[in-house]
């Protein structure tokens, strides 16, 4: 089992993030973009995961992971109840990788 303790240690390792809170939950953010968002009351998170990835989970361990949709967003919602604690480094960092190119995206257009 997973808990919000672990992923924000996870988070807070990388570089230049921040956690902030998002509507009364902790988020965490590298420059200024979210990529986690935890409610500890729920035991749930919220991370920003590869559009091929969520699918995968989404099909594979529905128990685990569920949309998380607003209007066009679309993240994967973690019951951290049925998250092994081995695969989490692994989640963090991809929603941290995912936001993180994004901003190089969004740099490289700005040149």
């Amino acid at each position: 089992m997973t808990t919000a303790v672990q992923i924000r240690k996870l988070a807070l390792a990388l570089p230049g993030v921040e956690e902030k809170p998002h509507f009364g939950t902790p988020s965490f953010r590298f420059e200024g973009r979210m990529f986690v968002e935890i409610s500890e009351k729920k035991n749930e998170a919220i991370f920003k995961l590869s559009k091929l990835h969520q699918e995968v989970l989404f099909d594979s361990r529905p128990d685990a992971f569920k949309p998380a949709i607003w209007g066009a967003i679309r993240w994967a919602r973690l019951f951290l109840d049925h998250i092994d604690a081995r695969e989490l480094p692994e989640l963090v960092r991809e929603a941290y990788d995912e936001v993180a190119k994004q901003k190089k995206k969004t740099r490289a257009r700005k040149r």
